[in-house]
């Protein structure tokens, strides 16, 4: 009998480790985020650059240790040699429900909300928020991914805002393809819009970083997306500026930077799932068993 149990309990490790193997953790590496902001009186500067090189994963950063306002602050895992990992799988659900991912880790920039801020991003002001990722660690599934927001939320300052333009490093739903796809998500409607996406896929082969760019003009309330490509050398690959765009400052006068990465719960093949429950009903029926001979 003894050996009947250690039989099954082979069969039901083997299962097991079928689905760990399925629920490896995604964790997308960033390696620079920055803001640059212009106004009519002057041209463009840079206001913000976290190069991730002090060790201390955010909320902490360049303004301090309140640098970021974070959501799902325990995918925030390591920081180290000036990268950021996150390990979305272990921040918060997504507060959004039409989505893919089921959950996120998002940092936002702190220092935007005050006009009187030289920090401040306002309709009368032109910005661009870059964020510089390693392509070393991809999207395998859709509701996986990596990267930037224009957002007007600030809930904890209490300015709970709607809208937040989000350019991230996705999965195609339709076709497979490693994307960068270009979504409007209203917090209030409870809606995710999907405004353009464009496949990197043939871009992938030589490529090691991918930067991500959302950028508006003067007086305007239209934010644009593009990215760029590099390789190993940091030679451009590719680039791309997305044909559509994205309305913002809806009944708000701010924006945020942040960036974000996502996942999606991972859900075993139907093939462990069945081997699983094949090893739960025999050491189902060898309990029983013992129960009817009297062995206790």
């Amino acid at each position: 009998m003894s050996h009947r149990l250690s039989v099954v309990a082979s069969v039901l490790a083997t299962s097991l480790l079928s689905i760990s193997a399925h629920a490896l953790p995604f964790a997308p590496v960033i390696d620079e985020f920055w803001v640059v902001k212009g106004t009519a009186l002057a041209g463009p500067s840079e206001i913000f650059r976290d190069s991730f090189g002090d060790g201390a994963v955010p909320p902490s950063g360049p303004d301090g240790a309140a640098t970021y306002g974070v959501f799902g602050p325990g995918g925030m895992t390591s920081e180290a040699g000036g990268k950021l990992t996150m390990t979305p799988s272990l921040g918060d659900s997504v507060l959004i429900t039409a989505t893919f991912a089921d959950l996120s880790t998002v940092a936002s920039r702190t220092l935007a909300t005050n006009s009187a801020n030289p920090n401040f991003l306002g309709q009368d002001s032109s910005f661009e928020i870059h964020g510089l990722y390693d392509l070393s660690m991809l999207p395998g599934v859709t509701g996986q991914g990596f990267g930037i927001r224009a957002t007007d939320r600030a809930p904890p300052l209490s300015n709970p805002g709607n809208n937040t333009v989000q350019l991230n490093v996705g999965v195609n739903a339709g076709t497979g393809d490693v994307s960068v796809v270009l979504r409007l998500l209203d917090f209030a409607a409870n809606t995710s819009t999907l405004i353009e996406i464009f496949s990197i896929e043939s871009l992938l082969p030589g490529a090691d970083q991918i930067e991500l760019i959302l950028s508006k003009a003067l007086d305007s309330d239209q934010v644009a997306a593009s990215f760029i490509i590099y390789d190993s050398s940091d030679n451009v690959l590719g680039s791309h500026a997305m044909t559509n765009t994205a309305t913002i400052y809806d009944g708000e006068d701010y924006i945020r930077g942040a960036f974000e990465s996502l996942d999606r719960v991972p859900i075993p093949e139907p093939a462990s799932l069945a081997l699983f429950g094949l090893g739960l009903l025999g050491i189902g029926i060898i309990r029983r068993r013992r129960r009817t001979s009297g062995l206790h």
